[in-house]
């Protein structure tokens, strides 16, 4: 039986609002773990790319505590990739202490059945040089596709056919073509064009503090 006291390799956790998806704008609790195994030219964490060892280690007790205690609606688990740890322990932790979890994932790595089966919501935002495991597509409640370049968005509808569970798809723009008129206008154009499920997605965030 495994322990809820594992440790976590942690760069971060705050208080915030949940600035992008269906539960954007809501107060959120963010747990950001250490170490990517993807590493998007684009992040804007890259300071989560380091070893276990760059990071403090916090226990999911000790996680599902300052979570609480927060107020949040719930917690988010992000990263870096947060998949590339055991997530069981701390969703578990997080589940007895009665705070909702939401998870946000690449993908490339499915946790399990065990620790899926305490997870709220599964926001998955596949990249296109580094496939999503076939079962983190088939559970994910929305996806999140980051989009750089207009040749993007019909590569992005490939991965429709496996996301069964999906009920929104959010086209965001890769943070620095923000201003790119040529991009956003295709990206609003396809979410014409296809409709439901897809949304336009924006970075509220960093509207507030980013100039």
């Amino acid at each position: 039986m495994m322990s809820q006291d594992q440790q976590y390799p942690i760069v971060e956790t705050f208080l915030s609002v949940q600035g992008e998806g269906i539960f954007s704008g809501a107060r959120a609790f963010f747990i950001r773990t250490g170490g990517c195994c993807v590493r998007c030219p684009w992040c804007d964490t890259k300071n989560s790319w380091g070893r276990d060892s760059d990071f403090i280690r916090l226990g999911a007790m000790e996680l599902a505590e300052k979570s609480l205690a927060s107020g949040a609606d719930f917690a988010v688990i992000t990263g870096g990739e947060p998949c590339m740890h055991n997530l069981e322990p701390l969703f578990k932790a997080l589940n007895s202490a009665g705070v909702k979890i939401h998870l946000e994932t690449s993908g490339v790595i499915f946790p399990g059945e065990n620790a899926m089966k305490y997870c709220d919501w599964t926001t998955l935002s596949p990249k296109l040089f580094a496939r999503p495991a076939t079962e983190m597509l088939e559970i994910a409640d929305e996806l999140k596709f980051v989009v750089g370049n207009l040749s993007e968005l019909d590569l992005y509808d490939a991965f429709l056919e496996a996301a069964k569970n999906a009920g929104y798809v959010w086209l965001n723009p890769e943070w620095s073509k923000r201003a790119d008129s040529d991009l956003l206008k295709a990206m609003f154009e396809h979410v014409l064009k296809k409709g439901s499920p897809y949304r336009l997605g924006w970075q509220l965030h960093k509207n507030y503090f980013v100039r």
